[in-house]
């Protein structure tokens, strides 16, 4: 009995080991099942974990490419309104260096003639002494009594006289006012249909003066008299020497620092101060001979400063070929600058710049200009991209076509084209070649010459110049528009336009431009001077037409007006909107949407290339004692 319940107890022990092993077999079997499957699900949540980071990665990055792409947007804007305001800023301090200059001038002058007074009073009363020794007393009364009279009518009349002075003055203020405001309404009205490029305003009218003949006198600054004259004279002299010497100040400064914020003002301040002196310049009545040097040294001084300037607003930097051209530039003005100091040490105190008119190395400040052509051979040769860069005797003359005339034929277009001159005297005073070979031809009006450069090939008017005078204006823009207009057709030019008119010294610069399709091309502009007294055109220029005229088809642009005018600043008011052809450098052109409009009182013209919508240029119209220029 004992022995079978043994059997089952042990039987039972070997059911429950055999149930337990069975059991840990089966938990063993399923153990690496299931760390398989946790190990599958970790595996794909890394992979989204890695890719959601990724994502989030790219996306940061981007946000970044975007902030810094605003701000160096930001940076650009902030940079070119830097610029814009130090240009603005070194030429008002130019403007107010030339007038406290001219002040203590004027202050010399009237000391000097109050010393000569004193001193002829001092003399005068000396021999009224000498004269009253042997006077008797009933003479001296009557000569007291006399004198008394004389005094008091004399106060009487000085009286009236600044009654009178003070009734004119307030005229006068109530006419300039109603002048000003006439002027400002009709230049608003105007602005719908004139625009502008710098080009047709300085670079066109420098280039008139480096390039005409040497025979070709420059045009005479009308006055009132002799004396005006004589003072308008000297005042253009002193200024010259003003600016030469701020130009040497702004160069060396430019040459010796290493920086590029400092170097960009000091060039800038080269810039307007070369404007200032070569509009000083071409004050003096000197022939085109005696300053054909100096003119073409302080424009490409300019010119060259403005070059270097953009460079540097662009982020490029200096080349060693940069610098020496500027070390160059630098050395040909010292030189002027020490020239001019010479002139003015052996110049007497009753030297008469109006005696320059007579012409004559004899002259002093004559004889200085000339010599100055010596120093040419110094003259450093720069090319690059500007209209006074040397390279711009490689042009090809694209608008004379036609046989070639000779003096005869020069002679007979001339008189041909100033018939209603009523001109005699006409002569052929031989011929220049170069660029563009013409014949020097003059007349005489009235006494007065006219002096005129015809193409040798096809026999056209290159440019003419009336030295006749300009006392008042007695004819409004729209005369001197249509007076200009009239003489191009009468030369045979067709489809021109005006697309820039200025009135300075009585007289108003029109620069027209040629038009195709409705499209300013400010490549081919001619220059037309209308004298606002007599409203007789006195002179024209018409090289760069001449140079560029060509049949052209333009293009269809890319964009829309209304596309091109969002690259313009919100700031600006937007008056109007054109297509032009504007030239980039010396032989090519863009395809461009003109806007003009106003931002806080002043005027500005933004040029948007109608391919691509880049801003290839902007202008400010300032106002100056030359009129109105583009900067």
């Amino acid at each position: 009995m004992e022995e079978k319940k043994n059997n089952a107890v042990e039987k039972a022990e070997k059911v429950a080991d055999n149930n337990v092993k069975k059991a840990k077999n089966k938990t063993s079997n399923k153990k690496p099942s299931a760390k398989k499957s946790v190990r599958a699900k970790s595996k794909k949540q890394n992979v989204k974990a890695e890719q959601k980071r990724e994502k989030k990665l790219y996306e940061k990055q981007q946000r970044i490419a975007e902030r810094e792409k605003i701000r160096a947007e930001k940076e650009k804007r902030l940079a070119e309104k830097r610029v814009e305001l130090a240009r603005i800023k070194a030429h008002k301090k130019a403007e107010k260096q030339k007038a406290k200059a001219t002040a203590i001038r004027e202050k010399n002058r009237r000391k000097a003639e109050l010393d000569a007074k004193k001193a002829q009073l001092k003399a005068e009363r000396k021999a009224r002494k000498e004269m009253l020794k042997n006077e008797s007393k009933k003479e001296k009364r009557e000569r007291i009594a006399s004198e008394r009279s004389a005094k008091r009518e004399a106060r009487l009349n000085e009286k009236k006289i600044k009654q009178e002075k003070r009734r004119q003055a307030m005229a006068d203020r109530q006419q300039r006012k109603e002048k000003k405001r006439q002027y400002k309404q009709k230049r608003r009205e105007r602005n719908r249909g004139v625009g502008g490029w710098i080009a047709a305003v300085v670079s066109l009218g420098v280039a008139t003066l480096v390039l005409s003949s040497v025979l070709t006198f420059t045009f005479l600054m009308p006055s009132a008299s002799d004396n005006m004259l004589e003072m308008g004279y000297r005042k253009s002299f002193y200024d010259t020497v003003e600016q030469v010497d701020n130009i040497d100040l702004n160069l060396s400064k430019a040459i010796a620092t290493s920086d590029q914020s400092a170097l960009q003002k000091y060039l800038l301040d080269t810039a307007i101060n070369s404007e200032l002196a070569e509009n000083d310049l071409q004050q003096l009545p000197l022939q085109d001979e005696s300053k054909h040097y100096t003119t073409k040294l302080i424009n490409q001084i300019g010119d060259y400063s403005k070059y270097l300037c953009n460079k540097i607003s662009r982020g490029e930097t200096l080349s060693g070929q940069d610098k020496q051209g500027l070390s160059q530039l630098y050395h040909a003005n010292l030189n002027f600058k020490e020239a001019l100091g010479k002139m003015m040490a052996n110049m007497k105190s009753d030297y008469s710049f109006s005696s320059m008119l007579k012409g004559g190395d004899g002259n002093l400040v004559i004889h200085g200009f000339n010599q100055l052509q010596n120093l040419s051979v110094e003259y450093p040769e720069l090319i690059y991209d500007g209209p006074f860069s040397d390279g711009i005797n490689q042009r090809q003359i694209k608008g004379l076509k036609g046989e070639e005339i000779d003096e005869n034929g020069a002679v007979e277009t001339f008189k041909k084209a100033f018939v209603e001159f009523n001109v005699d005297k006409v002569e052929c005073l031989g011929a220049t070649d170069g660029e563009m070979s013409v014949f020097n031809v003059k007349g005489e009006k009235d006494g007065q010459m006219i002096y005129a450069q015809i193409s040798k090939m096809g026999g056209k008017i290159v440019m003419f110049e009336y030295a006749g005078s300009c006392e008042e204006v007695k004819h409004d823009q729209a005369d001197a528009i249509e007076a200009g207009e009239k003489f191009l057709s009468d030369l045979g030019f067709t489809d021109m336009q005006p697309v820039w008119v200025n009135l300075s010294n009585n007289v108003y610069t029109i620069n027209f431009a040629y038009t195709v399709n409705d499209v300013i091309v400010y490549s081919d502009l001619v220059k037309v001077r209308v004298c606002a007294e007599t409203n007789q055109v006195i002179g024209i220029e018409a090289r760069t037409y001449y140079t560029n005229h060509t049949e052209r088809k333009v293009e269809s642009p890319v964009l829309s007006v209304s596309q091109a005018e969002k690259k313009v600043s919100s700031d600006i008011e937007i008056l109007t909107s054109r297509l032009a052809i504007v030239p980039i450098g010396q032989s090519s052109e863009k395809l461009c949407y003109e806007f003009s409009g106003e931002f806080e009182g002043s005027t500005y013209y933004v040029y948007i290339d109608a391919i691509t919508g880049r801003q290839v240029e902007m202008f400010k119209v300032i106002e100056s004692t030359e009129g109105e220029l583009l900067m």
